[in-house]
């Protein structure tokens, strides 16, 4: 961890580097403590006990922008007392940037992220980070991605980059990793207009410290396209992948296509539909968004090769925009914050992820309400659970109301469940409640009541099975700096 403390004092130091030609700065900074009582410490299934838990955050969101760099810093560190299990410090930190160093043709992409996952919905898990029982695990991500682009005249386009990923996971069963990426792409100019061409090469090389598991790919392929009207593209793809991890299938190589439409009535509606086909079968693609005046519905559906690894390493840790598009000034204000959960558990094997997303967001004048539903399988590649489906599904519903210029009323439901190929479930569920009232310009009082149940099966027979009731009442105080 002494590296990522030095790490960790880089990323100060580069905010602090474009201030001085500077051209766009904004700094938010502000405080949060809660009080919160638990009727079960460290989420028992027998012999509960209550406790008091105190907890601090301090956050800090920071954007600059120079005339060749652009600095984004979002970061929150949750301090708390508890003392049945969890961790005491959780951080919450993304950071993005982006340098040049050679005007329009050599670039560094800086990246770096650090949040809470569940290590198995089997333990005993809390939806937030307080009072989380055991099966928590806090993953460190780093990118360092240098690059060059060179333009032939209006024809083409050149990128070559190289990409170097260091992944660090303290609890749990995930393991330390770090990639090499190589990527080159050659794309079609401004001079084609409605036809567009593509020859793109990638090679990674991933592998894990403790064990000989990884996910080495390379691919090649070759993507022509055509704007039939402003309303209409298509486009398709075809390509050669070579591929080296641990598997139970007799051959992960061979011969990639795909092909894709995109319908854009206009600017409030997209929709794109796409079937393609790889080593592992075939591979169906829908992306669709759709704005109303007051809301904003989302629908996506995915099929891919991955492992833990880089599902950890591809999260967003804090949303910087609303479904609408308009900044959030202050991201790192929202609270409490989540533990994670997109897969069923943190391991070293290779799956393959089938994903369906959706969401619903309306934002009245004084309410607003937000709807979001996640089912994944994932089909283990090797292990106990090998060539076996496991699915994950995750809902929510959140509300707010504001009641006057002062005060505000929230409320959500949040339920998951996780079944692993053996056939055992885990079901939780969560129902809160809030009340906020602002004290003064930048200060504001916030009570709340949360409910949350889990019903998880023994996973063997020498195991308890991890279930637990909560009752929890908190009352906190956030105050914004100016």
């Amino acid at each position: 961890m002494a590296g990522y403390n030095k790490f960790i004092l880089l990323l100060l130091c580069l905010c602090w580097l474009p201030s001085v030609l500077a051209v766009d700065n904004r700094l938010e900074k502000s405080i949060s403590a809660k009080t919160i009582y638990t009727d079960n410490a460290g989420l028992k299934e027998t012999n509960k006990k209550g406790d008091l838990i105190l907890s601090v955050t301090p956050q800090l969101s920071l954007h600059r922008e120079a005339a060749r760099s652009r600095v984004d810093l979002i970061t929150a560190l949750e301090l708390n007392s508890q003392n049945e299990g969890g961790e005491n410090f959780n951080p919450r930190l993304q950071f993005d940037s982006n340098w040049e160093f050679y005007e329009d043709h050599f670039f560094l992409d800086l990246d770096a992220t650090a949040m809470q996952n569940s290590n198995d919905p089997f333990d005993s898990n809390a939806f937030d980070t307080v009072n989380t029982g055991n099966g928590v695990v806090t993953t460190y991500n780093m990118d360092i991605s240098p690059y060059i682009v060179n333009h032939f005249r209006r024809y083409a386009d050149l990128e070559t980059r190289y990409t170097y990923n260091h992944q660090i996971s303290s609890g749990g069963d995930a393991e330390d990793s770090s990639s090499n990426l190589f990527a080159i792409s050659l794309n079609s100019g401004k001079a084609f207009s409605r036809y567009f061409w593509g020859l793109h090469y990638t090679k990674e090389d991933q592998s894990y410290d403790e064990t000989d598991n990884g996910l080495d790919t390379e691919n090649f392929d070759v993507n022509m396209g055509y704007a039939i009207n402003r309303s209409w593209r298509v486009n398709g793809t075809v390509g050669y992948e070579d591929n080296s991890f641990v598997t139970n299938r007799s051959t992960t190589n061979g011969a990639t296509w795909s092909s894709d439409v995109t319908w854009t009535p206009s600017a409030r509606t997209s929709l794109t539909v796409g079937y393609g086909d790889r080593f592992f079968g075939n591979t169906p693609s829908l992306d669709f968004e759709h704005r109303f005046r007051r809301s904003v519905i989302t629908v996506s559906y995915s099929k891919e090769l991955t492992n833990s690894s880089r599902l950890l390493g591809d999260q967003e840790v804090f949303q910087v925009v609303d479904q609408f598009g308009n900044v959030i000034v202050n991201p790192a204000t929202g609270t409490p914050f989540l533990v994670t959960s997109n897969q069923t558990a943190l391991n070293d094997n290779s799956f393959i992820d089938e994903r369906v997303e959706g969401s619903y967001t309306y934002q009245g004048r004084r309410m607003s309400l937000t709807w979001d539903v996640s089912y994944s399988t994932q089909t283990d590649e090797v292990g106990v659970n090998g060539g076996v489906d496991s699915t994950l599904f995750d809902t929510s519903l959140s509300f707010s109301r504001s009641l006057s210029r002062e005060n505000e009323l929230t409320s959500s439901i949040r339920y998951n469940q996780a079944q692993e190929g053996s056939g055992a479930d885990s079901d939780r569920h969560q129902f809160n409640l809030g009340w906020s009232h602002l004290l003064a310009a930048e200060t504001s009082l916030d009570i709340g009541y949360s409910y949350s149940k889990q019903n998880a099966d023994d996973m063997t027979v020498f195991s308890t099975a991890n279930s637990y009731t909560e009752n929890r009442i908190s009352i906190g105080f956030s105050h914004q700096f100016k």
